[in-house]
């Protein structure tokens, strides 16, 4: 399981949120795939991304879920674990 996570150099949560998924990737807890928005645009229609930061949780080669926006260190942990 890994969490997609669309960002981008000028997005103001995104900053606010990667140190909390780059902490939670660190600590072993969930791998996080960091793709920029502006230079991955054939992942952005595949995904069909209309926001970001954007976050996909992939199981088995699937989207199982999606959100938006910032978030805290416990909110991840209910979308990784919520499944």
């Amino acid at each position: 399981m890994h969490v997609l996570y669309f960002t981008a150099d000028w997005c103001n949560p995104c900053a606010r949120t990667k140190p909390v998924a780059e902490d939670l990737k660190r600590d072993g807890i969930i791998d996080f795939q960091f793709i920029d928005a502006d230079s991955q645009l054939e992942l952005v229609n595949k995904f069909e991304i209309k926001s970001i930061p954007t976050y996909i949780l992939i199981k088995d080669g699937k989207e199982i879920k999606r959100m938006n926006g910032a978030k805290t260190r416990e909110q991840f942990l209910e979308f990784i674990n919520n499944e």
